[in-house]
């Protein structure tokens, strides 16, 4: 069973089985303190479910919350629609990154694919955030519309980065050589954001080589100044 969700234009091209190629993401959603951690694809109008390519994942990924008084590890459940948290209301920010099995591509000839899917979330777009040390991460700076793009705490120069808001509306922008990139944030409502890496060194993990390490990350915001969101597309059917 597949439930329908926001349209979203952005795609990350994963073979997430032999021979199926499927763009599919996770992101964070908040709301009065209970987060929820969603995997399927924007684009799509897509949530995966359980039972289903929801329980493909190795482990309930831990939510790290970052409030004033500092920073938390909080454990959650998996429900038919994703994973549940019971977060801080007055969090500043979360970060979760989730753990999938190796894609192997043996049919054709190449080593094995790490895929690592992340998602952060922040209350404001207006606030700095502090990207997390080890992995693909994009911040805001606190400067209107800009945000930073780093990996394993490093700015990121040229990564492409994709915004859109519920109704579909997206914009698309290259990070400068600091790893900023800017966008206009017209509409009220939530916004996410994508960014993709691919690291072809290569390495070891889940007790298997592997080739090459595809990483995208998503940031979810609300904006609450702006003109109203145009109405939503027609839902698509499953």
């Amino acid at each position: 069973m597949r439930q329908l969700h926001h349209p979203f234009s952005l795609a990350a091209l994963l073979c997430v089985s032999l021979g199926t190629a499927q763009a599919h993401q996770v992101w964070l959603e908040s709301n009065g303190g209970q987060a929820q951690l969603f995997f399927g694809e924007f684009n799509d109008n897509l949530r995966e479910t359980s039972p289903g390519a929801l329980d493909k994942f190795l482990a309930i990924p831990t939510l790290i919350q970052q409030t004033a008084s500092g920073t938390q590890q909080l454990t959650g459940q998996q429900t038919g629609t994703g994973f549940s948290y019971s977060a801080a209301s007055r969090a500043q920010t979360l970060f979760a990154s989730a753990a999938y099995p190796l894609i192997e591509r043996n049919q054709r000839n190449e080593a094995a694919l790490l895929w690592v899917p992340a998602a952060r979330w922040v209350a404001t777009p207006a606030q700095a955030v502090i990207a997390n040390a080890q992995a693909l991460d994009l911040v805001p700076t606190g400067q209107s519309g800009q945000f930073q793009v780093s990996f394993n705490g490093q700015p990121l120069p040229k990564a492409k980065v994709q915004i859109a808001a519920p109704s579909g509306w997206s914009r698309e922008a290259q990070s400068d050589e600091q790893g900023r990139v800017n966008f206009a944030l017209p509409w009220k409502g939530l916004y996410v954001a994508e960014v993709h890496h691919s690291d072809k060194q290569g390495g070891e993990a889940q007790g298997k080589r592997y080739g090459e390490a595809s990483y995208v990350t998503t940031l979810s915001f609300s904006v609450r100044d702006g003109m109203p969101s145009p109405a939503l597309p027609s839902a698509a059917k499953p």
